[in-house]
């Protein structure tokens, strides 16, 4: 059988993406080598944020996310485990404390929903942070969510809007001849198709070779750690707290190990400690080490974690770009051919909006993001 697109990755992003060509009344084969959402996709925090950003294309994309995610929680309902408990930024250095002001109004400009808080009120905000600080920044409108569960859910709603989906089918390469598109190559045979998605997370640049694009996406390991927390006991963490560090973790474009502080709250009441970053291949073993310098750095910005028992720890790959920005849209490597991936950590914040986005772009509907900043092809 013949689709119209072929989307490669049942990730987040992937997934969709088939949800919303499919809904759209567009022939759609969604094929994944694994499992639905079995990837990068469920490894993170299920992070929806503004508060990590700064002015530009990725806040524009952001802010679009942000909103599209009170659609996602009216369909999907409990499912998503969606909870609006808004992120504090927090700073225990001068230095990125001395920046913070003007990221904070650079925000605000953009119209996200922002404020300054001196140490008094981070401490109200969240009784936890007693270690020593020079302020913070409070974001009302961050969430958590389940991504796994909504990767899932979007996978389902296209199935149910007529897409195919086909797991365990690992995708080799991209067909072309005559500068077009045909389909893709699988481990098990080709399926044919006028237009291929990639939407493989870290491992789309060799899928885009394969179509003679550079998408030069390498992955970028993060760990994170469970801390068990009592099931009687009250909530440790009442909010998202990402130390001020990690802001200059994320726009790094070094190679090199990165760990700056973010906890949190699961949806069962544990703690989840993180954040680690480094550029070191397809390594997901877990780094003892790491997870130490982590929980120390946890412990220092709130010692009630100290002597919890670690319950799990495990690593990921986020896809990553020299430029910090995504791929998305269509590429002049070969009529047909597509991208949806290279969001880095933001996969979660994103993957619903980059759906969306693609296939207003791909049916010809206005986009409700200028996707000019996130071409696939900035990089030939």
């Amino acid at each position: 059988m013949s689709h119209e697109v072929v989307v490669v990755g049942a990730g987040i992003v992937g997934a969709a993406v088939a949800r919303e060509l499919a809904v759209r009344g567009v022939r759609v084969c969604l094929v994944e080598g694994g499992e639905v959402a079995g990837g990068s996709t469920g490894l993170g925090e299920g992070n929806v944020l503004c508060s990590d950003k700064d002015a530009g294309p990725e806040l524009a994309l952001a802010r679009a996310g942000l909103e599209l995610y009170a659609e996602l929680e009216a369909r999907l309902g409990e499912r998503a485990q969606i909870r609006r408990k808004g992120a504090l930024i927090v700073h225990r250095s001068e230095a990125t404390w001395a920046a913070e002001p003007a990221r904070v109004a650079r925000l605000r400009a953009a119209g996200v929903a922002g404020s300054l808080v001196s140490v008094g009120e981070v401490r109200s905000l969240e009784p936890a942070l007693t270690g020593e600080l020079w302020g913070g920044s409070w974001f009302p409108d961050d969430l958590q969510c389940a991504p796994r569960a909504i990767a899932r859910a979007l996978a389902a709603e296209a199935g149910e809007a007529g897409a195919e989906v086909l797991t365990g089918r690992r995708v080799e390469g991209v067909m072309v001849a005559g500068g077009h598109v045909h389909g893709v190559h699988t481990a098990t045979g080709s399926l044919g198709a006028d237009a291929v998605v990639l939407a493989a997370g870290a491992w789309s640049a060799a899928l885009a070779a394969s179509a003679g694009l550079v998408l030069p996406i390498e992955p970028r390991k993060g760990q994170l750690v469970r801390l068990a927390v009592a099931p009687s006991a009250p909530p440790m963490l009442l909010h998202k707290v990402v130390d001020g560090a990690y802001l200059g973790s994320v726009a790094s474009a070094g190679a090199g190990l990165e760990v700056s502080t973010v906890i949190e709250t699961t949806w069962a009441g544990d703690v989840l400690v993180g954040s680690s970053r480094e550029r070191r291949g397809f390594d997901v073993d877990v780094d003892d080490g790491v997870s130490a310098a982590m929980l120390a750095r946890a412990v220092g910005l709130a010692p009630c974690l100290d002597g919890l028992r670690v319950a799990g720890a495990w690593a990921g790959l986020r896809p990553w770009l020299p430029d910090g920005l995504p791929a998305i849209g269509p590429s002049r490597a070969a009529a047909g051919l597509w991208a949806a991936t290279g969001h880095e950590g933001a996969g979660v914040a994103l993957g619903p909006i980059t759906g969306r986005l693609v296939a207003q772009a791909y049916c010809g509907e206005t986009v409700a993001v200028d996707l000019e900043p996130f071409s696939p092809d900035r990089f030939a």
